[in-house]
């Protein structure tokens, strides 16, 4: 019985020890900007409910209840919209019924005016995930990250602010490599393409 004391005792210490806590937010920190830079669906969704259920966690050690519950639901939310891709099938009716839950999760784990910015943020990542297009999400989720870096400032989670700027600038980075330069350098090898299939011989010889 005394072994089984010590075990409950150590995890009580644990849980309560700021450095544990923050390094929990690290590892969802780690998972996030991974994720971002992904380009397949089913990575960038994986890698988000990790993050999640981390997040969840922490925000429970935290006491930012708001932020604990939203995560845990987010969870399954995406987890629904993961399969219902795979299948083929529409997301819309999902969208506007967890839209709706996860207002009513807000104000039923409500805990003043910071509340506002995860309701707002997870109504946004709900439509976002929805949708089975990596540049979508990523537009989305630099809509809503700000959102949850102001939660985060308010429960002074460190982890949490470094993930958010972590986040912010994964996805800034993302944009610009994936949605901005590559379509352009895909583009241009295009239009490379057809100019040599429509180039006449009379063309080719002048360039010989």
């Amino acid at each position: 019985m005394g072994f089984f004391n010590q075990i409950i005792a150590f995890f009580a210490d644990l849980f309560q020890n700021q450095i544990f806590i923050q390094g929990i937010g690290f590892v969802g920190t780690a998972l996030v900007v991974l994720g971002m830079q992904c380009k397949s669906y089913n990575k960038v969704v994986a890698v988000k409910i990790s993050n999640e259920l981390i997040a969840a966690f922490q925000y429970l050690l935290l006491g930012g209840y708001t932020g604990m519950v939203m995560n845990l639901a987010a969870c399954g939310t995406n987890s629904i919209y993961w399969v219902l891709i795979r299948k083929g099938k529409s997301t819309l009716p999902f969208q506007i019924a967890f839209g709706i839950m996860f207002v009513v999760i807000g104000f039923m784990s409500w805990h003043g005016w910071v509340s506002l910015f995860v309701i707002f943020a997870k109504l946004i990542s709900s439509v976002a995930l929805g949708i089975n297009n990596t540049r979508v999400i990523r537009i989305l989720n630099l809509i809503s990250t700000p959102c949850w870096l102001m939660y985060n400032i308010f429960m002074f989670s460190i982890a949490g602010m470094c993930s958010d700027i972590f986040m912010i600038t994964s996805l800034i980075i993302a944009i610009i490599r994936l949605d901005v330069i590559a379509p352009r350098r895909e583009k241009r090898a295009a239009e490379a393409v057809l100019a040599a299939e429509t180039e006449t011989p009379a063309e080719k010889e002048a360039e010989a």
